[in-house]
């Protein structure tokens, strides 16, 4: 085998193990979880300020789920653009 056929399958191997790194980073960004409460026992007529605290709270919980989600969607889009550039690499050295 030449130089350029090994070459050409190490940049195939690496683009699709990129892909599936990518991929997963993704799959993950897409489930969020935040921890929301229960809703309060009491009445909101009756206590007020425990209803907004409770949904301040879970605001909280939904900006945190939120922000873990855009630094996996970054990693994976850093992927991405690994796996584009040994794909592109791959595509040149199957040509030579």
């Amino acid at each position: 085998m030449n130089t350029f056929r090994v070459a050409y399958i190490v940049c195939s191997a690496a683009t699709g193990a990129s892909a599936l790194i990518a991929a997963g980073y993704w799959y993950r960004s897409s489930r969020p979880t935040p921890a929301l409460n229960a809703p309060p026992a009491a009445s909101i007529s009756d206590v007020p300020e425990l209803h907004i605290l409770n949904a301040q709270a879970d605001v909280y919980e939904v900006q945190a789920a939120l922000a873990e989600a855009s630094r996996l969607n970054k990693k994976a889009a850093i992927w991405s653009a690994i796996a584009a550039l040994l794909g592109a690499a791959a595509a040149i050295l199957g040509i030579a």
